[in-house]
């Protein structure tokens, strides 16, 4: 590797249609004379470069010795010269016009040449539009870039370059996006406007920086693209940088400003307008005294009233290039009179609030800040506790991450806690927090008010209104990790139009984050902080009040939504009050119930746990029954545990019925799991029950499930049995369902018999069955029970058209939820499958083997989808024997 000056030329327009082989050729002979001419001429001798020809250009690496700049003084003056000649001397077609690139970097040398980053950058820049753009406008014959690096550190130290005729351009060249600088040195730019300054006097107020800064790469990104150039901004700047307490604005704002004041070499003001913390904030008065003594006003000359210092303010900053940082702002009113009105001049506004007014009427730039990302927040936290601690405690470590929400301030308290002492781990800081209770108070020892979380926040909520502030504690009590906005409005006793305006005060705040779908969410020490502020100012009674109104809510709008989706099935009868504020009339179809329950799927989980953990049985039941929809989605664990809590709180209310129904619905998911011993338990307990309340439908319908089992686990002799013993305790009994689940049982024990005729009797009473009560699922699977009895009997062509019908009901329905949620049902898919699998074998034995091919691949792909493995591998076989065949 090797420091190299790096100089690129192109010719324009090399390729014109005008211009012949021999016409390129002195073209080319032409440069190469005016190149190598001029670097002899300027004292960098050409016999000392490594070059390398482009066809239409030339690549020239210059001895590392030589002063860079040469560069920018008297070779562009130079190549000038000597184009003219050149120019004057040959035919229009041989003339030339040259772009030229400056950069410096390291470059590799290795058999087939050179290359580098460093290289590609000077590439990227000679192709740069906004430089073929410049050389197409000019009369000249040159046009110069330099990288924003070779600006920085060469040409605005050299004052025989002109650095004031250069303009900033963004360049997007490929995989490139970056700042450079053009100039026409035969034809410059007007020189820029620039107030004669005091350099002596030039203030610097930022504060330190913090010395581990991490992450936000993408924000500095945007940070720097906003950067005024005089030919880019006819108006200062603004960039509005808004985010939640303690998220990290501050410390990326002065980061960044100290990365980049160079570029404004009359200034950088830096003040605080304590618009969230201790004291009153400071008033645009204050702020503007300490601006124009910064900018040497003396004390006889300061203006009385803050019109006449802004008047004053804006006039001094005119003609300067000056980086001005807000930080900490209250209200969009506090910052306006500190902006200046000058182009070229820059101001960054940090603040909690989103300060919308300066983005609608000064054309603000917004820049939102979040939670850092988990390598970010990783960083961070190895960069104060060193790598050597953090690679020992990895576990540790990323919880840490969870409990401090990935949130930069408590990140910080939180390392610094393992930092400070020498004996303390990553696990005793972890072991503290991880008691939700005293999270906040350990997040927020020590007497410096900055640098304590409940503090942070308590800034924030001091400025809320007495309503904000109820909904935001109330809010906090919520069990779920996002909720919506008629969630919001029941927590908060209040209507939906009132709900929203509060949450939008809430989100300008930043004390709670906008999702799609009027749907809102707090980061995880906010909703703690808000949880807190409820126990410490609303009473118990008003909290438990709350509470109960939102389960209640949460379970009659789930057990709406279970009826919508599946009238034909069974449910235990509502036993919670009615009121107002649990009304349920937002779902009104099969549509609106899926697309809520699975909205709503974490939150209802959430709440029916809540509901146990605060012994409100009676919700827990209601809000268990009303999550059938889990076990259509497949999610196994979410099923058992929800069922299992159901059947908890069913006995603690005393309530025989809805035990048996929870234990039904258990020991069917059970044997979906073939977890054949726990299934039978479930069943034989619920059939004692319904026994012992001489509950005779009761009965019936888990001697179907136990025939089931049996079915399952291919004992077709005990199976009927039970379903023969079933069938009359459910016939003609509503729900009409069970009757048709039970024949449909009994055709499928019948073909596992090869008692054919008989599974046609039972099969055919179950169609009419699904039919008379409008179960469209359960008419395909019905159908399907047909065609399995007609395939005993080698009835292909029987099987064939029943199987077309059944996919065509089955896949309409599993489209409905494909359609809502963007997935199907687990029971649906299963269904399908088995009635693909039926279909194909008939296919390929009526020879049309292509077709059963495809249907066997379709089955095999939604078993594996949720997670049939078993079923999956043997229809997996009946596909390779018959592309084997």
């Amino acid at each position: 590797m090797a420091h190299h000056m790096i100089v690129v030329l192109d010719i324009e327009g090399f390729g014109d249609r005008r211009r012949t082989n021999p016409h390129q050729r002195g073209v080319r002979d032409g440069l190469y004379d005016v190149v190598r001419t001029s670097f002899d001429a300027v004292g960098v001798p050409w016999a000392d470069c490594y070059h390398e020809d482009r066809g239409d250009a030339v690549f020239i690496l210059a001895p590392a010795s030589t002063s860079k700049a040469v560069f920018v003084e008297a070779l562009p003056h130079r190549l000038i010269t000597a184009l003219r000649v050149h120019n004057d001397t040959h035919p229009e077609e041989q003339r030339m016009r040259l772009r030229m690139a400056l950069h410096a970097g390291e470059v590799q040398y290795d058999d087939h040449g050179v290359a580098s980053s460093s290289l590609n950058l000077a590439f990227r820049l000679i192709d740069a539009q906004p430089l073929k753009a410049a050389l197409a406008a000019s009369p000249g014959v040159l046009a110069l870039i330099t990288s924003d690096w070779f600006f920085d550190d060469v040409v605005r130290h050299t004052p025989g370059a002109a650095p004031a005729t250069y303009r900033r351009v963004k360049v997007a060249e490929k995989e490139t996006s970056t700042i450079a600088w053009i100039t026409l040195p035969d034809h410059p730019y007007p020189a820029e406007r620039r107030r004669p300054v005091d350099r002596s006097l030039v203030p610097r107020q930022l504060p330190l920086a913090i010395r581990d800064f991490t992450g936000r790469a993408d924000h500095v990104a945007a940070l720097d693209d906003l950067i005024p150039a005089d030919d880019e901004a006819p108006t200062v700047v603004i960039t509005a940088i808004d985010g939640t307490a303690g998220i990290g604005k501050t410390t990326l704002a002065v980061h960044w400003a100290h990365r980049v004041q160079h570029r404004f070499p009359d200034g950088t003001l830096h003040v605080n307008l304590r618009g969230y913390g201790p004291g009153a904030p400071a008033t645009p008065s204050q702020v503007l005294d300490g601006f124009l003594r910064a900018l040497d006003v003396p004390a006889e000359k300061m203006p009385v009233g803050m019109d006449e210092q802004a008047a004053l303010y804006r006039s001094l900053l005119d003609g300067r290039r000056m980086l001005i940082v807000l930080d900490n702002a209250n209200s969009a009113d506090q910052v306006r009179p500190l902006l200046p009105g000058a182009a070229g001049c820059m101001v960054i506004v940090t603040s909690r609030d989103s300060l919308t007014g300066l983005v609608v009427t000064e054309a603000a730039h917004r820049l939102s800040l979040d939670l850092l990302t988990p390598p970010e927040a990783l960083n961070l936290v190895t960069g104060i506790i060193g790598a050597e601690q953090a690679a020992a405690e990895p576990e540790a470590v990323a919880e840490l991450l969870r409990l401090c929400a990935r949130l930069p301030l408590a990140l910080r308290i939180a390392a610094s806690k393992v930092a400070a002492q020498r004996h303390t781990t990553v696990a005793d800081v972890v072991a503290e927090l991880a008691d939700e209770h005293r999270r906040l108070d350990v997040l927020s020892l020590g007497s410096d008010e900055r640098a304590a979380i409940r503090a942070v926040f308590d800034w924030s909520y001091q400025r809320l209104t007495a309503d904000q502030a109820q909904l935001f504690r109330r809010l906090g009590l919520h069990p779920g990790p996002d909720l919506s906005l008629c969630a919001a409005a029941v927590v908060g006793e209040v209507d939906v139009a009132v709900a929203r305006k509060l949450l939008d005060s809430l989100t300008e705040a930043h004390l709670i984050e906008p999702g799609p779908r009027e749907r809102y969410r707090f980061h995880d020490l906010l909703r703690a902080y808000a949880a807190d502020q409820a126990h410490r100012y609303d009473s118990q009674a008003d909290s438990d009040r709350v509470i109960r109104t939102l389960l209640a809510w949460y379970a009659r709008n789930a057990c709406t939504g279970d009826e919508l989706m599946f009238p034909s099935h069974p449910r235990i009868p509502m036993q919670l009050p009615h009121s107002a504020a649990t009304d349920t009339g937002q779902l009104r179809g099969f549509a609106d119930a899926l697309a809520w329950l699975e909205d709503e799927r974490t939150n209802l989980l959430a709440a029916l746990r809540e509901a146990t953990q605060q012994e409100l049985h009676r919700h827990a039941v209601h809000l268990a029954d009303g999550m059938r929809f889990l076990d259509t989605l497949g999610s196994w664990d979410d099923i058992l545990a929800t069922d299992s809590l159901g059947l908890m709180a069913a006995e603690h209310c005393g309530d025989g019925s809805a035990e048996r129904y929870f234990l039904r619905r258990r020991g069917e998911i059970f044997i979906d799991l073939r977890r054949w011993d726990e299934a039978w338990a479930d069943l034989e307990r619920a059939l004692a029950i319904a026994r012992t309340a001489a509950d005779g439908f009761d009965e019936g319908v888990v001697l179907n499930d136990l025939g089931l089992l049996c079915y399952e686990r291919g004992d077709f002799e005990e199976a009927r049995a039970y379903l023969l013993e079933g069938l009359p305790l459910v016939r003609n009994r509503s729900p009409l369902r069970y009757e048709a689940v039970n024949e449909g049982n009994l055709s499928r024990v019948y073909v596992g018999l090869g008692q054919y005729r008989q599974a046609l009797e039972h099969g055919e009473r179950g169609l009419v069955l699904r039919r008379q009560i409008g179960d469209i699922s359960g008419e395909s699977a019905a159908l399907h029970h047909l065609a399995r009895a007609w395939q005993g009997l080698g009835e292909h062509r029987k099987v064939i058209d029943l199987c077309r019908a059944a996919l065509t009901l089955g896949r309409a329905t599993q489209g409905k939820y494909t359609i809502v949620i963007g997935r199907g049902s687990r029971v649906l898919a299963t269904t399908l499958a088995d009635t693909l699998d039926t279909f194909a074998i008939s296919l390929h034995h009526t020879g049309n083997s292509d077709e059963a091919i495809a249907c066997w691949r379709e089955a095999v792909a939604l078993l594996e989808e949720f997670s049939y493995e078993q079923r999956a591998a043997e229809v997996r076989q009946r596909l390779n024997n018959a592309t084997q065949s």
